[in-house]
Order: structure tokens, then C-alpha cells, then sequence
């Protein structure tokens, strides 16, 4: 049991050590390494300009098809 109280402390200790803001952060869509965040929650910028794309490429084909607002 001497064993397991050790690694419990050392898992500790490194939790104090390196608060949750000092972690590198992921990109939601494609996994790049990012800044560092306190929760982690960040797109990259390749990410956010395919995503604005389709969704400007979506709402041209149904302006195109007559679905869009009347």
C-alpha cells in the first residue's frame, strides 16, 4: 500500500504544479496543438474558414434552389 499512497501524491503534486490554463489546448475539429486556455475549447483558424465556407456554400445552393427566406 506504501506503493499507491506514493503515486497518489506524485499525481497530485503534479496537478498543483501545472494548473488546467497552462496546458496546451486542441483544436476541436482537427487536433492541431493550440494556444494554452483555461478550458481548452479553441478552432483553429483553417478550421473556422473551412467551416464558414461550407456553410456560405450551403446557404448559396438553397438561395439557388428558392428554399431561402421569402
Amino acid at each position: 500500500m506504501a506503493k499507491s499512497e506514493k503515486t497518489e501524491q506524485t499525481t497530485e503534486e503534479t496537478r498543483e504544479e501545472k494548473p488546467p490554463f497552462e496546458a496546451p489546448s486542441y483544436c476541436l475539429l482537427c487536433g492541431v496543438v493550440g494556444p494554452a486556455l483555461l478550458y481548452g475549447h479553441w478552432v483553429c483558424e483553417r478550421c473556422k474558414n473551412v467551416v464558414q465556407a461550407e456553410a456560405l456554400s450551403k446557404k448559396r445552393k438553397i438561395e439557388k434552389e428558392g428554399g431561402g427566406l421569402t
